[in-house]
């Protein structure tokens, strides 16, 4: 026995003209619109670039918040009240992305900007997402970029503003100036990179084989310095230990001690580079570290750990470490006089001024970065003379990639001669016809 189907719903309907109800049609209209809105350009690309904005910024909090927090909690003086613990993260997240502290009248210049690599990595990466999730044009690169941009110099320029106290401070113009100079770098190159469009192509080859040459020289200095302060650490490795344990950080000071040494290494790296060039570094007023000056002056530096590498005396051997930078310059020059082999000597050995001066020129920046006040008047303008250091580098460089250039190309050039090889030839009866 059948049972009789259910009615059927009714769909509601004009009763004038039996068209749908006015009410699901302007439902149906909602969802297009908010479709078509979600799906656009604008909505999915604003989205994206402030999420990522907004993760780097709580990240780089988190780290903060679990480096300084063991010392805050279980250190000899704690802070009060809640607001208390808040103005120290927010100081340490300062000094994370570079804003440089005022402690009482002195500004630490000095900036640990070993730790300032995590937030612009993080802003790099950030930049790359959202540049790999919009793919909407280069016009929705720029405005996603700059939002991106102008929250994270708001986040800086706010917190230096409204978290100081009177033992510690920032200056406006200072959060504002490492907010922009971070921001933008680090955001401009992650989109650039994550783009599908390909901006190295309309850079001339030539202009491209300078920059990355000039780029190999300093990170080749760079590592020969890294080498000689590994081995002047390991060579005062107990009177590091002393110091540390003079310092008596205890389980919590131990984190922000070696959050502050990893922090202060590319500084220290920077120093040993301007020491092997020979320009040397400044420890104090009229304090001079250089491997032309036998004995250096005594002066009283802060109780840090890796300070132990500064070397008090050069010897002999000493004199000898610039020699090692027109290595370099030679070992690069005959580089340069591979790559352009087809070239004449006069084009090689301009090429290879120009790689000289790009080296020079990077080898500055990184010298401006590492100079700077850590208190004060006994603590100001520690670190390398830039300009020094960048023009004994160019001159030293150019020493060693003059004479190898202008060499004939074909003394660096590997030649492999053919190997001949024997095919046995079969015998065919060309007589022969196939069935």
């Amino acid at each position: 026995m059948t049972q009789p189907a259910p009615p059927e719903t009714p769909m509601p309907v004009d009763q004038m003209n039996g068209n749908p109800a006015p009410s699901r049609l302007n439902l149906d209209m909602a969802r297009m619109r908010l479709t078509e809105v979600t799906s656009s350009a604008a909505v999915t690309s604003i989205t994206w670039a402030i999420f990522y904005v907004l993760s780097v910024i709580l990240v780089t909090v988190f780290i903060t918040a679990i480096v300084l927090l063991p010392s805050l909690l279980f250190g000899g003086d704690r802070p009060v009240s809640v607001k208390w613990y808040l103005d120290a993260i927010t100081w340490g997240w300062l000094v994370m992305n570079g804003v440089p502290p005022k402690l009482g009248s002195a500004t630490i210049t000095l900036i640990p900007w070993g730790l300032a690599v995590i937030p612009w990595a993080l802003l790099f990466r950030a930049g790359r997402s959202f540049s790999a999730r919009t793919a909407h044009g280069p016009r929705w690169y720029v405005i996603g970029g700059s939002i991106m941009v102008v929250i994270y110099v708001v986040a800086i320029s706010a917190a230096a503003r409204f978290t100081t106290s009177i033992n510690v401070s920032f200056s406006d113009s200072w959060a504002l100036i490492v907010s922009i100079s971070m921001g933008a770098s680090a955001i401009l190159i992650g989109i650039i990179r994550g783009a599908p469009i390909h901006f190295g192509a309309r850079i001339p080859p030539l202009v491209l084989f300078v920059v990355r040459r000039g780029a190999g020289v300093v990170l080749a200095l760079v590592g020969l310095a890294a080498i000689l302060l590994a081995l002047r650490l390991l060579v005062n490795f107990n009177s590091a230990m002393d110091l540390f344990v003079g310092l008596n950080p205890g389980w919590s000071g131990i984190l922000g001690i070696i959050a502050l040494s990893l922090g202060y290494l590319p500084v220290l790296v920077v120093w040993s580079a301007a020491y092997i060039v020979g320009a040397g570094f400044s420890i104090g007023p009229e304090v001079m570290v250089s491997p032309f000056i036998p004995v250096t002056a005594p002066t009283q530096l802060p109780p840090f750990p890796p300070l132990v590498a500064i070397p008090e005396t050069a010897g002999a051997l000493a004199w000898t470490l610039p020699a090692l930078v027109i290595v370099i310059g030679v070992l690069w020059g005959a580089g340069i006089s591979r790559g352009l082999r087809k070239e004449s000597a006069l084009i090689r050995m301009l090429v290879g001024f120009a790689v000289a001066f790009v080296g020079s020129a990077i080898f500055y920046c990184l010298a401006l970065l590492s100079l700077g006040n850590l208190g004060d008047v006994r603590l100001v303008a520690l670190g390398p003379d830039p300009l020094l250091s960048a023009s004994l580098l160019w001159i030293l460089l150019a020493f060693g990639i003059t004479p190898t250039v202008v060499l004939p190309t074909k003394m660096f050039t590997r030649v492999r001669r053919p190997s001949i090889s024997i095919v046995p030839v079969a015998d065919i009866d060309e007589t022969r016809v196939k069935p």
